[in-house]
């Protein structure tokens, strides 16, 4: 037996691991690394990632098929690496000649970015070579809010602020249940909130705003304030006005650093608590109360996480947290939000944007293009007008995570072209021409790249692979590489051929920072400190922009009509009919997207339900109880699922989550059986729908109906029989 160093790759925390190897060299046990630099503790998803690396439906080796993808279960044979490459390499180079560059797609998933970061980084040199600016990833169904909004802030997509958890005395925590699903874009250490319970044992306040009374909401960490779902932009732009009138904001400091904060308040000057409290659900008095909280703190920190980037105003609501950070002094300071170094400390600046025309629109990609991506929710509709005629997916399912599933599938079909490169055969693979077997982030190396420059107390991490590769498993660095080789175009593999794991970029980085692979290998848990940048560092480090200052109202959100969105959804809310429901994204301890969908022990029949959580008052409104069977609708589809009753959810808003729907994903056996309902079967992806500059998509908050789907139930007991007719 030997003991190997490893890290988590499900989410932004990167915990640390044990893995216990057998005699044998196969991996006995993954254990919580208890002398981790982050100092954080693997959940039990980590700890049960065995259930997914030993899946005896996992891809061992390239697929192809040899059934039309109309037929919903595809039939595959085994090929060899070399002809399947070759085969998609001739495909892909006689659709660029014939259709252009462009009518090649690309998407890749977290399992690219969060779990793989040499895998993620091939994705660009693919893109360059075949030429094609369609590139769409899971992002814009999580964060480009804030990698967008940054890019017109401070210069820089890579511009990333976090909480200075360790040392806040106020925390206002919007859209987050860390107990539950972490921290999002910040590689916080799992403490089962210990870090939040400081902060009021200390003698400070956290708060969180979600439309559910969430689990981290404890009297040991603070209250919920519960709020509207799709109205945190109007709530923060009260917060920020009712601080600006209370003369909590710097303004020597705004001037000095700043620029056209004036242009801000006068945009969104009607926005006062007394007008949107009606809308928001949050009183004038609370919103007021928070104000002189934050004014009075000695250091204050506002955060926002997922279920306000998918809400449709992810990017104002983003700018707007930010400038309250940035106008009370707390940008930059010990206690408030500030930018941890990392590996790399370097903060490309956008020049300029590349335009890319389609038959439904034109869109901007900042250059350099690198990480930022089109809309994932249009990819249907530009396969359906011909625009896209291939599409390789590397590491992600679409056709469960990306909004509008039936018509998404309809338009795949017709794919003269479709890649899965995944660990299992998943919705999306089923449809695949080719689905080619990824490994496991037990089965290559990594370096923790992904959350550098996001950690409170900035580290830097090797791992070696825990085993090798099985089968004929490839990493996503080599895959992408040499399919970048068949296209013809100079790869990575034309200097390192027999680099299968990246080594050779994990050596470039660290030679950058004074380090090498050996140096960390022989460091304890295989990871060395980073020196922390002081926090007033920030503007000279990050503000990126050409005169230095920080852009509090960028020019591009008024032009493209951020704005005024904002005034005519509010319009739009004002009108809404009374008892109107809102769906929301329910994050579990059992599901992350759809990537432990086939593991037994986290997905079993009782969790893989995938229940419509209800509030009381909406239940009985309906006359449904526990366990009912209803149809929740719009017009964009209808899914069924069972009634959850949840006294945490205020009437009109209703709850599920996300990563359901394996039906017809034949391959994954557990998640097939399961089942479950897809939400995302309901998510608007119209234009009006995908928010402009960042092309996040609409994913929490969408409107929807919910009816019984049994038409008579009769209950009887003594003396009483009573029918509920729908």
């Amino acid at each position: 037996m030997s003991i190997k160093h490893t890290f988590c790759r499900i989410c932004e925390p990167a915990c640390g691991l044990l893995a216990r190897i057998d005699n044998d060299g196969q991996i006995a046990a993954l254990l919580p690394d208890p002398n981790h630099i982050s100092g954080g503790r693997p959940c039990h998803k980590g700890l049960s990632f065995l259930d997914v690396h030993r899946d005896p439906d996992r891809l061992n080796w390239p697929l192809k098929r040899r059934n039309p993808r109309r037929e919903a279960r595809g039939a595959f044979d085994r090929v060899e690496w070399d002809a399947s490459l070759a085969d998609v390499a001739r495909r892909l180079n006689a659709l660029r000649e014939q259709h252009g560059p462009n009518s090649v797609a690309i998407y890749y998933g977290n399992p690219f970015g969060v779990a793989n970061a040499a895998g993620w980084a091939a994705v660009e040199p693919l893109r360059q070579a075949i030429g094609t600016q369609m590139i769409f990833s899971a992002g814009t169904q999580d964060v480009t809010n804030k990698t967008a909004a940054g890019a017109e802030i401070y210069g820089s997509s890579g511009v990333l602020t976090i909480p200075d958890i360790a040392n806040t005395h106020y925390l206002l925590c919007i859209g987050a249940n860390p107990l539950v699903s972490r921290w999002t874009a910040m590689s916080h250490p799992n403490d089962d909130l210990a870090s939040l319970r400081a902060i009021v044992d200390r003698g400070g306040k956290v708060v969180f705003v979600n439309p559910r009374k969430i689990e981290s909401s404890t009297p040991a960490t603070g209250p919920t304030l519960q709020i509207r779902p799709g109205t945190d932009v109007y709530f923060l732009a009260a917060l920020f006005l009712e601080l600006d009138s209370r003369g909590a904001f710097d303004e020597a400091r705004i001037a000095s650093l700043g620029k056209r904060m004036n242009e801000l308040r006068l945009r969104i000057k009607g926005y006062t608590a007394d007008v949107v409290e009606a809308i928001v659900g949050i009183q004038a008095s609370q919103i007021r109360s928070i104000a002189a909280d934050i004014a009075a703190a000695p250091s204050a920190a506002i955060y926002i996480s997922t279920g306000v980037n998918q809400s449709r105003q992810g990017t104002l609501a983003y700018l707007l947290s930010e400038m309250i950070n940035f106008g009370t002094g707390n940008l930059g300071r010990k206690g408030g939000v500030i930018k941890p170094a990392g590996i790399v400390d370097h903060f490309a600046r956008t020049q300029g944007v590349a335009t890319v025309e389609t038959s439904i629109g034109t869109f901007e990609l900042p250059e350099p293009i690198g990480a930022a991506t089109l809309p994932a929710a249009t990819i249907t509709r530009l396969i359906e007008s011909g625009d896209i005629r291939a599409l390789l997916v590397f590491g992600g399912n679409p056709i469960l995570t990306v909004g509008g599933e039936e018509q998404m599938r309809r338009a795949y079909e017709s794919l003269d072209l479709l890649v899965s490169v995944d660990v299992f055969r998943s919705a999306t693979g089923e449809l695949a021409d080719y689905v080619l077997p990824a490994a496991d982030w037990l089965e290559h190396s990594d370096l923790t790249l992904l959350g550098s420059g996001l950690q409170p107390q900035p580290y830097v991490q090797y791992t070696e692979a825990m085993v090798p590769p099985a089968h004929e498993r490839r990493n996503g660095w080599w895959i992408l590489n040499s399919l970048i080789s068949a296209l013809g175009a100079p790869s990575a593999l034309d200097v390192a051929p027999d680099d299968h794991d990246g080594h050779s970029m994990f050596a470039e980085i660290l030679k950058a920072a004074g380090l090498t692979i050996d140096d960390l290998m022989q460091s304890p848990g295989n990871a060395r400190p980073i020196d922390q940048k002081p926090p007033e560092s920030f503007f000279e480090r990050c503000v990126v922009h050409p005169d230095g200052k920080i852009d509090c109202c960028p020019e591009k959100f008024i032009e493209r009509g951020l704005f005024d969105r904002m005034a005519s959804i509010f319009a739009e809310l004002r009108a809404e009919a009374p008892g109107a429901l809102k769906m929301i994204s329910l994050r579990t301890r059992y599901m992350h997207n759809s990537w432990m969908g086939n593991a037994p022990r986290i997905n079993h029949a009782i969790r893989g339900a995938s229940p419509v959580h209800v509030s009381p008052e909406d239940a009985n409104a309906r006359a449904l109880l526990d366990g009912d069977i209803v149809r929740i609708f719009n017009d964009v589809g209808s899914v069924k699922a069972q009634v959850r009753i949840d006294a945490d959810l205020p009437p009109g808003t209703i709850a599920m989550t996300h990563g359901y729907g394996q039906r017809l994903t034949y391959g994954m056996t557990v998640a097939s059986a399961v089942d479950g309902a897809n939400c995302n079967a309901l998510l608007p992806t119209d234009d009006d729908d995908i928010e402009p500059v960042s092309y996040m998509s609409w994913m929490t908050a969408v409107p929807v109906e919910l009816v019984s789907a049994e038409p008579v139930r009769t209950y009887e007991g003594p003396g009483l029989a009573t029918a509920i007719v729908e």
